[in-house]
Formats: structure tokens, C-alpha cells, sequence
């Protein structure tokens, strides 16, 4: 086994080890990371529990928190073409107030599907969805160009969406 899974493998223990999940919680989490809508009463099926086991294993789990939301994913296709956009942004200063100012004005863009702060060079990732190219535009001036918080960024535009998920291998 690598060192780096050796490591991710144990962090991994120690984030959940508090939750303390088991093999019956893993199973309908990926049950509903593959389908969200199927029934309770199938799941227990398929894990072999009761449909009350599932329903309560399933509140425990949005209440602690291992099921942060449910959502649908939409097919940008049907709403128009789109244009997607991933942006590099470097901050201006490396110091904690304008990391933390950062994060929280891109958390409150609209048209910021998602914001990653890494690290290796630049400061964030950001997949952000615009309707024009001409609003592309006015989007990269207003939160990217003329943020006093942005030293530098680059943007690069989507050609096709190979692969988009959100599944977690557990």
C-alpha cells in the first residue's frame, strides 16, 4: 500500500470514526448516491434491513450530517447552451482574512456551481456557469478582473462535459 493511501485511508477512519458508520450505512449510502428517489422499502431490499431500519439509519444520517443535501442534477442541455467556464484565481496576499473573504465572496455568487480553495500555485478552482459570452464577460470583470482580493486568473471554457458527478467511492 502507497504511503499517500495509507494516509488518506486513515484520515479517512478518523473523520468518520466519531459517526461511527457500518457496513448496512454504506450500503444505502451508495444506494443513494446512485438513485436518491429510490424507496426505502427497496433499499432495505437490497441491503437486507427492515424499510424502519432504513427510514431511521437515513435520519440519523441527514442529521449527523453524512447526507449534507438532496438535489437533483440538471441537464444544462435543456435550458439552452450554456457556457462553463473553469477559473484559476491567485489571491492577492496569502493571509487569512483574504482567504476568508474570498471564500465567502464566491460562496455567494450565483453563477458559481462550484469553488475549490487548493493549493500548488494558485489559491482557487472555480466551475462557474454563464449564459453568453457576453455576460461570461461581464461575470469575469465584475468578480475576477476588478476584485481587489484577485492578484491573477485564468479561464479556460468548456468544450463537453465527459464526466460530471458528485459520488463519493465508500
Amino acid at each position: 500500500m502507497s504511503k499517500l493511501l495509507y494516509i488518506f485511508l486513515r484520515m479517512r477512519d478518523l473523520i468518520v470514526s466519531d459517526i461511527s458508520l457500518d457496513q448496512f450505512d454504506y450500503a444505502i449510502l451508495r444506494q443513494l448516491q446512485h438513485d436518491n428517489k429510490m424507496s426505502h422499502r427497496k433499499i432495505a431490499e437490497l441491503v437486507n434491513l427492515s424499510q424502519a431500519s432504513v427510514q431511521r439509519r437515513i435520519a440519523r444520517l441527514e442529521e449527523e450530517q453524512v447526507i449534507e443535501k438532496n438535489c437533483a442534477v440538471l441537464n444544462p442541455k435543456k435550458f439552452g447552451e450554456k457556457i462553463t467556464s473553469i477559473i484559476e484565481v491567485r489571491l492577492a496576499e496569502d493571509r487569512s482574512i483574504v482567504m476568508d473573504r474570498a471564500k465567502q465572496y464566491f460562496a455567494n455568487v450565483d453563477e458559481i456551481q462550484q469553488c475549490y480553495f487548493v493549493n500548488g500555485g494558485v489559491s482557487f478552482i472555480i466551475i462557474m456557469i454563464s449564459d453568453t459570452l457576453s455576460h461570461f464577460e461581464a461575470l469575469v470583470r465584475k468578480h475576477f478582473a476588478d476584485n481587489q482580493d484577485v492578484r491573477t486568473y485564468r479561464t479556460l471554457i468548456v468544450l463537453d462535459r465527459v464526466k460530471v458527478g458528485l459520488e463519493i467511492s465508500i
